[in-house]
């Protein structure tokens, strides 16, 4: 091949590698059809809609928590009155008399404990944990345990005013009665608290394998 050949073929080969570059790039231009980004099916924007229904769904437990804060704020009101129509009749009260009076205050002071406890445990388990108060971190298993024995205490209570005042075979039996109640819900609390520790133990364990 002599130069003047071999000089046009090198120039048909520039043009031609030319064409191929501008095809290319115009190919790969973000205006080209094959890549315009995709758009989102109108199936998953539905999708989407529901999660956040589902997920926001929540905070309608606000209105339950805020009844409950009501209903104790009622309770309050109820407790303030019967201490303040204590007062004259302590004079002719007895010992024993005043003992049971002492622990019906000590029961209404435990069924609060328990209303406060449900609702800001509820709170932080079911609606949001982002608060900013680090003494109501509690989880699912612990606020379940921790009601289970606030509910034994208050039992307890009971238990023990019925004890005082008991007179006569009838509440005797009755007794016997609370007491099978009572170790029902001891053992309700003894599996809650089994399965707490079972189920913080697999998390560990878990964890551990994890790193």
């Amino acid at each position: 091949m002599n130069a003047p050949q071999h000089a046009e073929h090198a120039q048909v080969e520039q043009a031609h590698d030319s064409h191929t570059q501008d095809e290319t790039s115009h190919s790969f231009a973000p205006g080209h059809p094959e890549h315009v980004a995709p758009v989102a099916p109108a199936s998953n924007k539905a999708v989407k809609f529901v999660e956040n229904v589902l997920f926001n769904v929540r905070w309608t437990l606000l209105v339950f928590y805020l009844g409950l804060v009501a209903v104790l704020g009622l309770y309050a009101f109820a407790f303030v009155k019967e201490v303040i129509e204590l007062f004259p009749q302590a004079i002719r009260l007895s010992a024993l008399a005043l003992k049971v009076e002492i622990l019906d205050f000590v029961d209404t002071v435990m069924v609060g404990n328990l209303v406060k406890l449900i609702v800001t445990g509820s709170y932080h388990s079911f609606v949001s944990k982002a608060h900013g108060r680090a003494n109501e971190a509690v989880s699912s298993g612990q606020l379940k345990i921790k009601i289970s024995t606030s509910i034994l205490v208050i039992c307890s209570i009971a238990l023990l005013r019925n004890f005082i005042t008991a007179s006569g075979p009838t509440i005797w039996d009755q007794m016997l009665k609370d007491l099978a109640i009572f170790g029902m819900l001891l053992v309700c609390s003894l599996v809650l608290s089994v399965i707490e520790y079972l189920h913080v133990k697999g998390e560990v364990l878990e964890h551990g394998m994890d790193h």
